[in-house]
């Protein structure tokens, strides 16, 4: 995002690839699972950068962009000259929005209550048909963590929200946020819709939150993106969602939004337990014969470490999100085989009695639904990407 105070610029999200390695945005353990473009519910985020030109926000909305998220306040005293232009035209448009606070000088409460104000002289109420929650923007400040960027603090900043519009706010954040300014403490946001920047970076989603237990909710993917009735460059988004879970967050539907899904887990050498010898099916179903004993020893780091190489991933032996990306198989009704053995297993490990025949019939079937049913998931009875993250991740 990029942020201003007191007429300054600050560039505080990544400038492209390089320079989120050096400042360690990129986090070391990403998710590969998917392109920006494949996520069907699109939008962007603006500010006073935005308007070099007038913004036409008709042809944003015919541009397929769903969504928009505007800059609103700053500290405890700045606010955005076109925030209340550009939440009622966009609205008026039909894109679904809300607007964002960049936390920098000044105490949580101080902060939320400025953000506040700021949203209600603007007609948010957090509850009108099309108004998404409010967002809190946490990252570096002038090269510096924010002198009240505390878990207390911010806890007090989310629960002033909470208990003003009704409605959980999202946060945007990055895992080096939460690594230099919390003491990789994310645990603030168990409970909070999650926002991440991950620019240029193929398809590595943004790197989990350590302590947060959660994945995105949305994905900020450019900053230099480019879309019909904005001049310059436009930072694009992705919702992780369908259109109509999106809606029912935006109160223009009763389908509720999906819960994030759980982090998956790291495993590595002396590890043991269910997720063990799931990962040791999987292992076996990809042609990496290992021995199914439940225990991350040797033989088992060594057949990581080969499938990791095989696929391009840094072959260091240990199970995180990349290598469980890579190495899930999707598998439904009818199919058989090791990765079948690893859903039951695991499901096992939830409460279902299931053989583990490595045969994917209606027992199976049932359960898979069950679980999906119990979790907020599709339930379709395929266990695919999502499933797998849920079922091995909680």
């Amino acid at each position: 995002m990029r942020t201003t105070f007191a007429g300054v610029s600050v560039r505080a999200a990544v400038v492209g690839t390089a320079t989120a390695v050096a400042l360690g945005l990129t986090g070391t353990t990403p998710a590969q699972a998917a392109y920006p473009s494949s996520y069907s519910v699109k939008g962007i985020d603006t500010s006073r950068w935005n308007h070099s030109s007038a913004i036409n926000w008709n042809s944003v909305a015919a541009s397929g962009q769903k969504f928009v998220f505007h800059k609103a306040s700053q500290s405890t005293g700045w606010v955005d000259p076109y925030f209340n232009q550009d939440f009622k035209a966009s609205a008026a448009a039909g894109l679904m929005n809300s607007g964002y606070h960049f936390y920098a000088e000044g105490t949580g409460s101080a902060q939320a209550d400025h953000f506040i104000s700021t949203l209600r002289n603007a007609g948010y109420t957090g509850k009108a048909a099309g108004q998404l929650p409010p967002v809190i923007d946490l990252e570096h400040h002038n090269g510096a963590c924010p002198a009240y960027a505390t878990t207390t603090h911010i806890s007090t900043f989310i629960n002033k929200i909470k208990s003003s519009f009704g409605v959980t706010p999202i946060v945007y954040t990055s895992k080096w946020f939460v690594d230099d300014c919390l003491k990789g403490n994310g645990s603030v946001f168990s409970t909070t819709p999650l926002w991440q920047p991950r620019y240029q970076s193929g398809s590595n989603e943004p790197a989990a939150l350590p302590g947060a237990n959660r994945s995105w909710s949305f994905w900020q993917h450019s900053e230099t993106g480019s879309v019909s009735g904005i001049s310059g460059n436009v930072d694009l988004n992705v919702y992780r969602g369908t259109l109509t879970q999106l809606r029912a967050m935006a109160n223009l539907g009763t389908t509720p939004a999906p819960a994030p899904l759980p982090s998956w887990p790291v495993l590595k050498y002396g590890a043991t337990g269910v997720d063990v010898r799931a990962l040791q099916y999987l292992l076996n179903a990809r042609g990496y014969a290992t021995t199914v004993d439940s225990s991350y020893g040797p033989a088992t780091q060594s057949q990581v470490t080969a499938f990791q190489r095989a696929n391009g991933l840094a072959a260091d032996g240990i199970t995180g999100p990349a290598t469980w990306s890579k190495l899930i198989v999707t598998v439904q009704s009818g199919a058989t085989g090791s990765a079948v053995k690893a859903v039951q297993t695991e499901l096992n490990s939830k409460g279902y009695s299931l053989t583990v025949d490595g045969s994917f019939g209606p027992a199976t079937l049932s359960a898979v639904k069950s679980f999906q049913s119990s979790k907020g998931l599709a339930v379709d009875g395929s266990v695919g990407p999502a499933t797998w993250q849920t079922l091995i991740g909680s």
